[in-house]
């Protein structure tokens, strides 16, 4: 009997595998039969496209050497323009410019001409003017009568006008011999050359003239002809119907003629070309021969036919590797297939005959193999559980009688637990009928004894308190009253009501698994308070009372998202206090801290009933408008802060006026997020303070440029010190009763390294802002004392001190150590404070300069008469010179009133035993009436700029010219 079932499972094994192998031949023998007809169309088409596409291919390759050849020009002419700004950089070139003496000049720059590879360079002074030439044979008059009607002068002029150190207007163009002339005769005029012009700057910074250089384009460029022979091709560059240069060719301009029948095909037929205009005004040709095509085609061909011959054998030998693999996959799945089920049908004959114990393969399986031998076991599991059903249901019934008598014991205890929690209990069925409730429930609501019944409906129950929602926004807690409300099984809620006494109860819904809920309650008032007040606390200013930034970033988040349903936009406006510091500073803590009261106040009234104000922190506050707000409104409400903010304050005795800055930005639906709107506002406030401050701005995308050229500003001033950027230029100060050099005022300098001189106006307020004044000042202070102490002993100078550098104890052995280490004498340094060093009247302050004084170094008040109240502070610090500010000096030349208050701060000075110190003389009037009037010393553009310390010392030892040589 085995026998006859190994045969017939064997037999279907043979033929299953027998005919998957018989198809995989037809299917193989027709895949093999399409693809070489495919491949022989293929190749026919191929054949037709390979002339059209080996064209294309080598007129792509002529119109990259044309690019390239175009890229190489412009690499020379932007060379020859650094080397013509290099020369203009030169301290020879700038002296010889700053001389006009043409032969200098002359001999200077036909060097200079060589080594930048340019035909000539004529030297313009700072009107556009000729003054000279790299050859002796210009004609100088001629140039200068022609050279402001020429096509490029515009460009020069405009560059001699509007550079300067850090931004220097150069220009190079390529123009015919018609738009330039030839500026030096030679041999190699063209028709086109390259001009380049670069400005020539003085040691200060300011324009004297600029460089024009003229190059002739070469019969054959060099560079050029390189690039001809590396690539195999010939080159012609064409201009207004004439070849004015060539590399590898020597044919004439018709040569170069296109055929019109076949493009990029010249008529005579022996060249390949393409031309183009890379460079304007010139076209640029670049040819092959004719034989370099017919190559490209042969080769295309050679490679499609061995190709198709390759693919031919690869896929006949994968065919049959994939053959015999699927006749073996074939018969081994087969295989997979036909022993499973003879086991199976081995352990059915089992089960017929009692036996539950074999063994059933193939459970494993996921396919219909495994659906059968899971079935099998099945089979098996059924019949052996019968019996064991009657016993196990005997158990159960013992179980249920031992449970049925500790239930009753622990309904007991429920009762007893029941009333005596602390929390009130109601338990309801999935009806919503009260099942059981305990007594706390119906004290904390206050309900009379004996009203609260099992059976009761939960909206019968509800009638009978007196209760108002405390937080209508959770889950269905009003409705929980009414009486057609109908509780859904399965959902978890909290509501929170208040009694009549005012006390709050929160009752907690939990439900059931067999349907129905319990209701835990609890009172809450004194937890519900506390949290109310941490949550105020949370988001909220203690000192103003106003929101704080949490709650702003949570309004701004609603807002945004509400904007994306309505639509509509709205305005997030900066504000910042102007002069808050000063007044915090002059006027103590408490004084500042009502002002921000009073601010606040002010702003509450301002706002819309849909706006929300916020203090962010110090005196920094934001504003969010409703949605929507127009533009116009905002406007307004920008103006009205502005002004009312800018209305006197009194606090106390004092009556405070400041103003505020407001920076703007609109949200309008594009997707910007709340940080980044955030950002905006913030960069307008920051142009607003730049603008004047007490105005506003509205965002602007540039806004952002400004601030990172700061934030890169401010990290490279941190390595100034240290890279050796910073320099000290010194500014003669002369006494005026024998006209002689008194002393120098030392002013630091920073020249960057990429930006060039960049003006202290710029970096010391960076400086201050930072704090690395601390650290740029004792380097200026350290510096100021090594360069003195080389002067003769009579010559003072004098330092500028921040008042970052006074505060504290630190600057007291910062300048013992400068003294000792230098070598300079006590009383040959001179400190410049202004008033804002006194403002606070701090302590630490006092003793620094008084420390300073006891040592011998002397102490001026500089920019006398600018601030709020100058004569006080003579009276608080004993200084020994007062700098009387320029702007009384300048205008004494045309005010009566500056020339009183001058007369009066000098008659001051000499009554308090000090000495004074003009700044800004700039012209022989000025100097002549503080000469008159009195005035000690005097220092300003008309006596001397400020100077390297180079040109220092050739002013102090040749000689210490007098205050008129100087003058001169």
């Amino acid at each position: 009997m085995q026998l006859v079932h190994m045969i017939r499972h064997s037999s279907l094994l043979w033929h299953y595998t027998y005919g998957a192998v018989f198809t995989a031949v037809c299917a193989f023998a027709g895949l093999i039969g399409l693809v070489a007809f495919q491949l022989e169309d293929s190749m026919q088409r191929q054949e037709a496209e390979l002339l059209e596409l080996s064209r294309s291919r080598l007129v792509e390759t002529l119109n990259a050497d044309v690019k390239l050849a175009g890229t190489r020009m412009e690499f020379l002419f932007q060379d020859r323009l650094r080397r013509i700004n290099a020369l203009s950089e030169r301290v020879d070139t700038a002296k010889a410019v700053e001389s006009r003496n043409v032969v200098a000049m002359s001999e200077l720059l036909g060097r200079a001409a060589k080594l930048a590879d340019v035909d000539g360079i004529v030297v313009l002074d700072e009107e556009g003017h000729v003054i000279g030439a790299s050859s002796y044979l210009a004609d100088l008059v001629e140039l200068g009568s022609r050279i402001q009607g020429l096509s490029f002068f515009r460009e020069v002029s405009r560059s001699l006008k509007e550079s300067f150190p850090g931004q220097k207007l150069t220009y190079s163009g390529i123009l015919p011999r018609s738009e330039t002339g030839v500026f030096v005769p030679g041999d190699k005029v063209n028709e086109v050359s390259q001009i380049a012009f670069v400005p020539v700057f003085d040691d200060f910074g300011y324009v004297i003239g600029g460089l024009v250089a003229q190059r002739w384009l070469r019969p054959e460029e060099p560079l050029l002809a390189d690039l001809a022979k590396i690539n195999s091709f010939e080159m012609a560059i064409v201009f207004d119907g004439k070849i004015i240069s060539t590399a590898n060719f020597s044919g004439t301009l018709p040569d170069l003629a296109q055929s019109q029948e076949t493009p990029n095909i010249t008529v005579n037929g022996e060249q390949v070309i393409e031309c183009g205009v890379p460079v304007v005004p010139v076209t640029v040709c670049a040819m092959t021969p004719i034989e370099a095509l017919t190559e490209v085609q042969n080769k295309l061909t050679r490679i499609g036919t061995e190709e198709e011959a390759k693919l031919l054998r690869r896929l006949f030998l994968f065919g049959l590797i994939a053959l015999v693999a699927f006749a073996a996959v074939a018969f081994l799945m087969s295989r997979q297939i036909t022993r499973p089920l003879t086991k199976i049908t081995r352990v059915l004959t089992g089960i017929a005959a009692g036996d539950f114990e074999s063994e059933v393969v193939g459970t494993g399986r996921m396919d219909e193999v495994g659906d059968i031998a899971r079935s099998v076991v099945s089979l098996q599991r059924s019949v052996k559980e019968r019996d064991a059903l009657r016993e196990h249901v005997h158990e159960k019934n013992s179980i249920l009688r031992s449970q049925e008598a500790q239930l009753r014991e622990q309904n007991v205890l429920f009762d007893a637990a029941l009333n005596n929690m602390s929390h009130g209990l109601c338990m309801f069925d999935a009806n919503g009928r009260l099942i059981v409730s305990n007594q706390r429930y119906a004290e904390l609501f206050q309900l009379e004894p004996g009203k609260v019944t099992p059976g009761m409906t939960a909206a019968q129950l509800a009638t009978l308190q007196k209760v108002e929602a405390v937080e209508p926004g959770e889950t269905a807690l009003y409705e929980s009253r009414l009486p057609d409300h109908r509780y859904a099984s399965g959902s978890q809620s909290t509501e929170m009501v208040k009694i009549s006494s005012g006390r709050i109860v929160l009752t907690t819904r939990q439900p059931l698994a067999e349907g129905g809920w319990v209701a835990i309650s609890e009172d809450i008032t004194e937890r519900q308070e506390a949290r109310d007040r941490l949550a105020f606390l949370a988001r909220h200013d203690l000192l103003t009372q106003l929101p704080n930034r949490i709650e702003f970033r949570d309004q701004l988040d609603m807002l945004l998202n509400q904007q994306l349903v309505k639509g509509g936009e709205f305005a997030i406006l900066c504000l910042d206090l102007d002069e808050f510091k000063t007044v915090n500073d002059s006027l103590g803590h408490p004084i500042g801290d009502e002002l921000l009261r009073q601010v606040a106040e002010r702003l509450r009234k301002l706002i819309g009933r849909k706006d929300v104000v916020v203090r962010l922190g110090g005196d920094e506050f934001a504003i969010l408008t409703g949605l929507p707000s127009r533009l116009k409104d905002v406007e307004e409400l920008a103006q009205s802060v502005i002004w009312e903010i800018s209305q006197p304050f009194q606090i106390t005795d004092h009556e405070i006026v400041i103003g505020v800055s407001i920076g703007i930005t609109i949200a309008r639906a594009d997707g910007t997020a709340g940080d980044e709107l955030f950002k905006q506002a913030d960069l307008a406030l920051y142009r607003a303070k730049e603008d004047g401050r007490n105005t506003y701005r509205f965002f602007e995308t540039d806004m952002g440029t400004a601030v990172n050229d700061r934030r890169e500003l401010i990290t490279d001033l941190r390595t100034a010190v240290a890279n050796g950027e910073l320099e000290l230029y010194f500014q003669p100060q002369y006494t005026l009763a024998d006209d002689r050099i008194s002393g120098f005022e030392a002013l630091v300098r920073w020249n960057h390294p990429k930006r060039g001189m960049v003006s202290p106006a710029d970096f010391i307020p960076l400086a201050e802002d930072t704090g690395l004044i601390s650290q740029l000042g004792e380097w200026v202070l350290m510096e100021a004392c090594r360069i003195a102490a080389t002067w003769p002993d009579h010559l003072r100078v004098a330092v500028n001190l921040s008042p970052r550098q006074l505060r504290g104890h630190a600057f007291g052995p910062v300048l013992i150590e400068a003294l000792v280490k230098t070598g300079l004498k006590a009383e040959r340094l001179e400190l410049e404070v202004t008033e804002s060093v006194l403002l606070t009247d701090s302590e630490d302050v006092l003793d620094s300069l008084h420390q300073a004084k006891s040592l011998g170094v002397k102490v001026s008040m500089d920019d006398f008469g600018t601030g709020y109240s100058s004569l006080s502070y003579l009276r608080r610090f004993p200084f020994d010179k007062i700098k009387i500010d320029q702007s009384f000096v300048r205008s004494m030349a045309y005010s009566d009133d500056s020339i009183s208050i001058v007369k009066a701060v000098i008659e001051l000075a000499n009554n308090l035993n000090m000495t004074t110190t003009a700044e800004g003389v700039e012209t022989r009037q000025l100097l002549d009436m503080l000469t008159e009037i009195g005035c000690t010393e005097a220092q300003g553009y008309y006596l001397g700029r400020p100077m390297p310390v180079d040109s220092t010392e050739e002013l102090i030892f040749a000689g210490e010219r007098s205050l008129t040589t100087a003058a001169q």
